[in-house]
């Protein structure tokens, strides 16, 4: 084949990658596994880094991670239907129902926390340990009030049918013509409700939770989120008749995502009924698939959005303004899945701001930096999806939580494995034809990176467009150079390439020069 003039400065293969998949898989095209990218701000060079790895924390518990909390110092975390503090567990059988808790926490003469997962929701303070928030008041006799609904408890000396029953049984459900006389009692709902959406938002010393009709209660007394009894303090979140999903705060506001709407409320100082007032004008034409894909860093909300007219999107709303940040690969991803099956994680490392979107049942975690603003695809050693399920701090150290082996790990990029297992970093590069629909002889490729003793890139190349059996054989080279370099490489018109790093080593690689001869067909 007649070949053109060798060019005398090499083409540079993108190794700078966000997922580029044509369909719902992500079997075929550009992809970067267990890996992130960071921009120099100083000289806008762009680099791929191997994720930080994973170190055990602490002593493994039984059950599957249900949540892990930050608290005054201490790491608050939930496995199975027990909460354990720094480890040690507390007296209390949680409920698992409900999936993963969020929290949040309030001021006071006594501080306390609040955890949810909308089946149960509790306080947890020093002195008085874990109590579950009831949804029902028990009233006696005597002080029932009228025309509220009551449930007999008991019925001892009182006359339940005087003041409205059918019969004085346990259980008959009737509404109150008086206030009753005796010892019996009846339960009656409090502003408690008794399903909610999740999420828990503390301001201005209230405590608010949202039920799935998206009514926003608040607790009674300010700072004491034990008492719901004030039927008055409520909200609708009513500019869109869907159903409430999560309740969040951002700067200081009280923010209700519904299912394709979100709300903004601000403090009124209402004397009475809820404190809470609409912020007008701040209506946000995007709900919420799934509460438990709302995560926030940095003040900054971020989640799995939809409205009437658009398929799942990942958003991010930073001081009330909304942006779109999932690519139309993401989305390709997105489409189509069990939004109820559905979970994330947040953390913040080396200046980088993650959110990872993991979809159980298609064996799939997506991890987006909110820093660099790029996308990534991250796995565990067995090349499944990432099983971390929840994530909080602990001095200079991130804790994260795995979801079903029952442990807690420190993350940082001095641990090149995860807990002694080999992470697998892998970059597909997009078909890379060098900007010439001809035959080109690759006669050399030069990788620039770092140079790390013990540091071996794997390199295979495929050019029919992915097919999983067109791709050769690996060939190996050591980073532990001054030039790694990677010679007589064959023709092809169009070419993909994966690298492969699978050592217990940093890795941190920016780009592949290509020596390449351009032929005339």
């Amino acid at each position: 084949m007649a070949q053109a003039e060798t060019v005398a400065i090499p083409k540079r293969l993108p190794l700078v990658v966000q997922p580029e998949n044509r369909d719902e898989s992500t079997a075929k095209d550009a992809k970067l596994l267990n890996a992130y990218v960071e921009k120099n701000v100083t000289t806008g060079e762009l680099w791929v880094y191997k994720r930080p790895g994973l170190l055990q924390y602490g002593e493994a518990k039984a059950g599957v991670g249900l949540g892990i909390y930050n608290w005054l110092g201490h790491v608050y975390s939930i496995f199975g239907n027990t909460m354990y503090k720094d480890g040690v567990a507390l007296v209390g059988v949680l409920d698992t129902a409900g999936g993963i808790y969020k929290f949040a926490q309030s001021l006071g003469a006594t501080l306390r926390l609040q955890f949810g997962n909308g089946v149960a929701t509790y306080n947890y303070d020093q002195f008085t340990g874990i109590v579950k928030i009831d949804p029902l008041v028990t009233v006696t006799a005597g002080s029932f009030v009228a025309l509220l609904e009551y449930t007999i408890l008991t019925v001892g000396t009182t006359d339940f049918v005087a003041i409205g029953a059918a019969s004085n049984t346990i259980g008959v459900v009737f509404t109150a013509t008086g206030v009753g006389a005796g010892d019996g009692t009846a339960t009656t709902p409090n502003n408690f409700p008794l399903v909610c959406a999740k999420g828990i938002v503390y301001l201005d010393g209230t405590t608010y939770v949202m039920d799935p009709d998206a009514s926003i209660r608040g607790c009674t007394t300010l700072n004491d989120p034990t008492l719901w009894t004030d039927v008055l303090n409520r909200l609708t979140a009513q500019i869109e008749a869907d159903a409430g999903v999560f309740l969040a705060k951002q700067l200081v506001y009280v923010i209700a995502l519904g299912q394709w709407s979100t709300e903004v409320f601000y403090d009124a100082l209402n004397a009475t009924a809820s404190p809470l007032g609409p912020v007008q004008g701040a209506k946000i034409n995007y709900g919420c698939v799934n509460g438990d894909t709302v995560q926030e860093l940095d003040g900054a909300l971020i989640w799995v959005a939809t409205n009437r007219s658009a398929s799942a999107q990942v958003v991010v709303l930073d001081n009330l303004k909304l942006q779109i940040v999932s690519t139309k690969a993401i989305e390709r991803l997105l489409d189509n899945v069990d939004t109820l099956d559905l979970s994330s994680f947040a953390f913040k490392f080396e200046g980088h701001a993650f959110y990872g979107l993991t979809q159980t049942a298609e064996n799939l975690t997506l991890v987006y930096d909110l820093t660099d603003k790029t996308w990534a695809q991250w796995t565990d050693a067995d090349g499944n999806y990432w099983p971390i399920v929840s994530a909080t701090y602990l001095a200079v150290a991130t804790i994260l939580q795995h979801g079903t082996n029952g442990k807690l790990y420190t993350m940082d990029s001095s641990y090149f494995t995860d807990d002694g297992e080999i992470i697998t970093v892998d970059i597909y590069t997009p078909n890379f034809d060098g900007g010439v629909r001809r035959r080109k002889q690759l006669t050399m490729m030069e990788f620039i990176g770092d140079q790390t003793p013990g540091s071996v890139l794997q390199v295979r190349s495929n050019d029919w467009d992915y097919q999983a059996d067109r791709w050769t054989n690996f060939r190996k080279l050591s980073l532990d150079v001054r030039k790694p370099t990677l010679a007589n490489n064959g023709t092809f018109m169009r070419r993909a390439y994966h690298f492969r790093h699978q050592c217990n080593t940093r890795m941190r690689i920016q780009a592949i020069e290509l020596q390449l001869d351009i032929g005339t067909l």
